[in-house]
């Protein structure tokens, strides 16, 4: 890799797995220090610990709690330069785009 994030801070949320995970695992081998923000402890833990970076537990739904994450990687790191954000959901009662009411979007 370039290392071309070298010194730099990126957090990921959802970076448990899936698309967030191969995001945070990019990040650190271009040389950032990741930190990993999930609902799942256990991945977010396990996610975190193979790039050697930080998880801090978030629901994305919650500003205070996406707010302790941003806080979270200033404490330890000094600064955020780049934010993935990945983490979101896709209600049950929401199969089709086109009748997607406006709480819907909002939890999304």
């Amino acid at each position: 890799m370039t290392q071309r994030l070298a010194g730099r801070v990126a957090v990921v949320t959802g970076g448990a797995s899936g698309i967030g995970l191969a995001a945070a695992g990019r990040l650190a081998a271009e040389g950032a220090r990741v930190v990993v923000g999930d609902v799942d402890h256990t991945a977010g833990k396990e996610a975190a610990e193979s790039v050697g970076g930080l998880f801090v537990p978030v629901d994305v739904a919650d500003e205070a709690q996406v707010d302790a994450l941003f806080d979270a990687a200033a404490d330890a790191y000094g600064a955020v330069d780049v934010a993935f954000n990945n983490a979101g959901i896709s209600p049950p009662e929401d199969d089709l785009i086109e009748v997607t009411d406006l709480d819907a979007w909002k939890r999304v």
